[in-house]
């Protein structure tokens, strides 16, 4: 951990007549995204104690909100000048603000740019009065300027940055890694007996060849287990409808129009899982925290998951990436043999996160 995240200042709320500081934020995402919502609760939970939020939330729809479990007090905004102003003002309180970058993928576009330049801007403010910002658990898709430009100033204005991943850090040439902020999800219900292998694909990306899944659906099988599709997001549910067709599986996350009743729904498939695999990145970091082995069996190369995977200690072998049904076999033995120790890796990046984020509650003055 950042040797200036240690030298931590008394936290402010310790005070004697003084308000809890205030906690400046934005959490877009994907908003039928479970996995956003997800991420953005842990880090929030984690983050969120004896602080008064204020959250950006644009367009954001209900159960997104929902989903998001935000403290009871946050204020949330959808205008962004409202939200920056207000933050504008508050960065500028001596001793009695931080503000939080946005955890989950950047990238250099337009939207990144304002986004960038906006969290660049309450940074300096702080700056001039000794308020902290905070980058933790972001992750790059690229750097590519000029588009670049607003999160390249603010990597240089934060008090820290904790990329989520070791590529990330190395775009952007500063920080240090920790684990993405969904390991900080707690369990979700009782252990039950593990008897699925949920396969979990973005279907906007090309899938592993059928002479791959039916490998995997074969190895499944001579292990007592059932295979059962899962939609995560709102988006793959036609896609992952006719992934289940075309194998002969069940399908799961098919009723739900709501973030809450889809996270019930895949979850109490996770529970009972003893792996999942595919290619999207938080049903396989979802899984894990409820006691599912994460393995990645994909139609195409890996750009971003095992690096994303790899800071929890999970995903250390690489995975099936090509069309190679031999390979499938030993590659899900071998993670079906290392499980008990993917659930102790997922519980020490849990503890990891919850260090960064009590590390970054004493920072502030």
């Amino acid at each position: 951990m950042s040797s200036v995240i240690a030298a931590a200042s008394p936290d402010a709320s310790s005070r004697p007549g003084i308000a809890p500081p205030a906690t400046f934020t934005y959490l877009s995402g994907q908003y039928d995204n479970l996995g956003d919502a997800l991420l953005r609760r842990a880090f929030a939970h984690a983050l969120g104690a004896d602080r008064r939020w204020h959250v950006y939330l644009g367009a954001a729809p209900d159960d997104y909100v929902a989903a998001l479990e935000l403290p009871r007090d946050a204020r949330t905004y959808r205008s962004l000048p409202r939200w920056l102003a207000a933050a504008s003002v508050g960065m500028l309180r001596r001793g009695r603000s931080r503000f939080l970058a946005n955890p989950g993928e950047i990238s250099s576009s337009l939207t990144e740019f304002a986004l960038g330049g906006a969290s660049a801007w309450l940074l300096m403010l702080g700056r001039l009065v000794g308020n902290p910002g905070f980058r933790l658990g972001v992750g790059a898709r690229d750097r590519a300027r000029p588009a670049s430009l607003g999160h390249e100033l603010a990597v240089r204005l934060a008090r820290v940055n904790a990329w989520r991943d070791e590529t990330s850090r190395n775009l952007y040439g500063r920080g240090d890694v920790c684990p993405d902020w969904a390991f900080a999800l707690s369990p979700e219900g009782a252990e039950h007996e593990r008897r699925n292998l949920a396969l979990a694909y973005r279907t906007d990306r090309p899938l592993p060849s059928d002479a791959v899944l039916h490998a995997v659906i074969e190895w499944s099988r001579e292990r007592g287990l059932e295979p059962i599709a899962v939609s995560q997001t709102l988006r793959d549910r036609a896609g992952t409808a006719l992934l289940a067709q075309r194998l002969g599986v069940a399908h799961a996350g098919t009723e739900a129009d709501d973030l809450t009743t889809l996270e019930r729904e895949v979850r109490g498939i996770y529970q009972r899982s003893a792996l999942v695999l595919g290619n999207r990145i938080h049903a396989l970091i979802v899984g894990a925290v409820d006691g599912a082995a994460p393995a990645i069996v994909i139609g195409h190369p890996d750009v971003k998951i095992a690096r994303t995977m790899r800071p929890a200690g999970l995903c250390l072998e690489d995975g099936v990436t090509a069309d190679a049904p031999d390979a499938v076999g030993p590659y899900l033995e071998s993670v079906y043999a290392h499980a008990d120790d993917d659930r102790r890796a997922v519980g020490a990046a849990g503890a990891a996160l919850r260090c960064w984020a009590e590390a970054a509650g004493k920072t502030v003055a």
